[in-house]
């Protein structure tokens, strides 16, 4: 995965014991969830992102924004492609939700806009401490994040604020990729970095998405980034779109997005899976001590996974083929544990969602309008038994 432009694509696609250690690999039925329908909690966001759940019940929304005028690049284009210009602001917040009321907690963070699709605040989570940790969106490499000038040097890296937004360390996680290219040895592999989710460690740093570099890069409390894991790209049949051979093979980008941190201690990463999305192939991964497994498949896309308080998998993903369009009709997906899903909300309700969290009140909450800056928001979604 490489380049503002794939970028743009990925997001417009996005769209007792734990039971998610039974869930077997292959294809499960979809059973239908009978329960009210969504209702929008928060409204006016600002291309939302990633969202999480304080110990109080605050849940706190990550923004990207929407640019701005402070500097303008154009990266390098695809072979036969139109280059994108993006320019830089400092429209990225944070926002929170409590007690119905919605409101700003830190703003001025940076965002770079190609259009409607923005690089800013992608995911946000507490620590132990109650700092918080927020990964900033980029899509490329350092040579290319200096062409926006000075006030970029915090697009791709991970954050640690303070609840003022008081800025208590960095990591640069664009720099780690331009140097060591974790999965450089994969076919169609790039120098592309782009932090997407976060999830705390017990005891200080996190590991992060990295959706662009096709790895979880493990960030320790002061501010080291090490490779944890890379998912390497698959080999899947071409699309007839491309006009190849009959029988021709394409390289397919793993690209994790969301992670969390399950009932078991493991994390669970959310595969969204690359160009050209088969059906099926898009899974969720189980991450423990470096080593990685499948905890369910059968998707065509996932963008972020959660667990509620029994311990069962949540995954904001899609399943059967791809529609013609392009973009995947994400829903969100509750794993049983004999590999069943249950569908929790009818697909094509949701518009371009990429955050789900699983709220104390037993609901699940999904940022969707992902790329509509100021129209942006956050449903409830009711959940039965």
């Amino acid at each position: 995965m490489s380049g503002v432009r794939i970028g743009r694509r990925l997001l417009a696609a996005a769209t007792g014991g734990v039971a998610v250690l039974a869930v077997a690999a292959g294809p499960a039925a979809t059973a239908h969830a009978d329960a009210e329908g969504p209702t929008v909690v928060a409204k006016g966001l600002d291309s939302p992102r990633g969202l999480s759940f304080g110990p109080d019940g605050t849940l706190y929304i990550a923004e990207s924004g929407h640019g701005g005028k402070i500097k303008c690049a154009t990266p390098p284009a695809q072979n036969g492609e139109k280059a994108e210009k993006m320019c830089l602001g400092l429209t990225g917040r944070i926002s929170t939700l409590k007690d119905g009321k919605t409101k700003v907690l830190i703003d001025g963070l940076p965002s770079a806009a190609s259009g409607p699709f923005a690089l800013g605040p992608h995911d946000v989570a507490r620590n132990d401490k109650g700092d918080l940790l927020v990964t900033i969106g980029f899509s490329g490499d350092t040579a290319f994040r200096a062409k926006l000038g000075p006030k970029a040097r915090t697009l791709g890296t991970l954050l640690t604020l303070s609840k003022n937004g008081r800025r208590i360390s960095i990591a640069d996680l664009v720099a780690y990729e331009t140097k060591h290219n974790p999965d450089r040895k994969d076919k169609g592999s790039a120098v592309d970095s782009y932090p997407f989710g976060v999830a705390p460690l017990p005891g200080g740093g996190a590991l992060v998405a990295d959706t662009g570099g096709n790895s979880v890069l493990r960030v320790s409390k002061k501010g080291k980034v090490s490779t944890e894991a890379v998912f390497h790209a698959r080999s899947v049949a071409a699309p007839p779109a491309l006009k190849m051979p009959k029988g021709s093979k394409i390289p397919m980008q793993s690209v994790p997005m969301g992670i969390t941190r399950g009932p078991d201690g493991a994390y669970y990463v959310a595969e969204h899976g690359g160009f050209p999305n088969p059906e099926g192939f898009a899974r969720v991964f189980r991450l423990k001590n470096g080593k990685v497994t499948t905890a369910a498949s059968g998707f065509t896309t996932v963008a972020d996974v959660a667990f509620d308080a029994k311990g069962r998998l949540i995954v904001l993903g899609s399943v059967g083929p791809l529609p013609a369009e392009g973009m995947s009709k994400s829903t969100v997906y509750r794993v049983e544990s004999d590999g069943t899903r249950t569908e929790l909300l009818k697909p094509g309700t949701l518009t371009t969602p990429l955050g789900v969290a699983v709220g104390p009140d037993g609901a699940v909450y999904v940022a969707d309008k992902a790329m509509a800056p100021g129209k942006g928001e956050v449903l409830r979604v009711p959940v039965p038994e």
